[in-house]
């Protein structure tokens, strides 16, 4: 199929949309420029003013340079490139402690528990007592991986991970529907009652192959450690692996 398109339908389909590498032939007095996505093709063609008119000054200055590189890339034997990664390719791994401030990046609050005092207690299971961190990011993220660092952790110690749609803002039931929620709901639990005893000072880590889907930057995530009444001295911290588009806001 052939889409006949304008240059500025071009630059948001094929180049912000698909990422589509910018193809063109110079026919002399215009440009035959195109896109092919698999069986799409979209093009368009171009004159060449004198002087020059605003598309032109647009593709000449800012696209044409870097244009006519190949589709798909391949080695010196004419074989193809294959990726085999989790990372978006319009992300980057971010390794954190700590979440987001209003606007800022990493001075939020901080992945971390400690028993010897009272902070940041929330209701717990009887004959237990339960912290909780909270957190959000200001991009939308993907969660990769983690590690879980404890020391003196008594037997019974669990750690809990959750994401969590705030309330007033939309979710997606188990069976795809859209719901709204109507206080702090529960939407993802990736680490369930992971227990922790001992000492872990290299930390315990949490691996996957893949990436979790991309979670929205309104969604917020909590931290939940649970641990024996009699516990006053376990402590440690969550580092998380994450797929961001940005590490500082510039």
């Amino acid at each position: 199929m052939n889409q006949q398109i304008s240059w500025t339908e071009y630059k948001q389909i094929c180049i912000t949309d698909k990422n589509i590498p910018v193809q063109y032939l110079d026919k002399g007095t215009w440009y035959y420029i195109f896109a092919v996505d698999d069986t799409i093709s979209y093009a368009l063609e171009m004159s060449k003013g004198d002087p020059r008119n605003a598309d032109q000054i647009d593709f000449e200055d800012n696209y044409k340079a870097t244009a006519n590189q190949p589709i798909h890339p391949s080695d010196l034997d004419g074989r193809m490139y294959t990726r085999s990664g989790s990372r978006p390719l319009n992300k980057t791994t971010y390794f954190t402690m700590i979440g987001d401030g209003d606007g800022t990046i990493g001075d939020g609050n901080t992945l971390d528990w400690d028993f010897s005092n009272s902070d940041d207690e929330v209701a717990a299971p009887s004959g237990y007592k339960r912290k909780r961190k909270e957190i959000h990011f200001i991009d939308d993220m993907n969660v990769k991986e983690g590690a879980v660092y404890f020391h003196g952790a008594p037997k019974g110690c669990y750690a809990d991970f959750y994401v969590l749609c705030p309330s007033g803002q939309y979710y997606l039931k188990n069976d795809g529907t859209p719901a709204l929620a109507e206080e702090d709901t529960i939407i993802d639990h990736f680490l369930s009652h992971h227990f922790m005893c001992g000492d872990c000072p290299m930390g315990d880590e949490l691996n996957t192959e893949e990436a979790s889907m991309e979670i929205p930057s309104i969604y917020k995530y909590w931290l939940e450690v649970t641990t024996p009444d009699a516990d006053e001295t376990s402590h440690g911290y969550l580092s998380m692996e994450v797929y961001r588009a940005r590490t500082v806001v510039l």
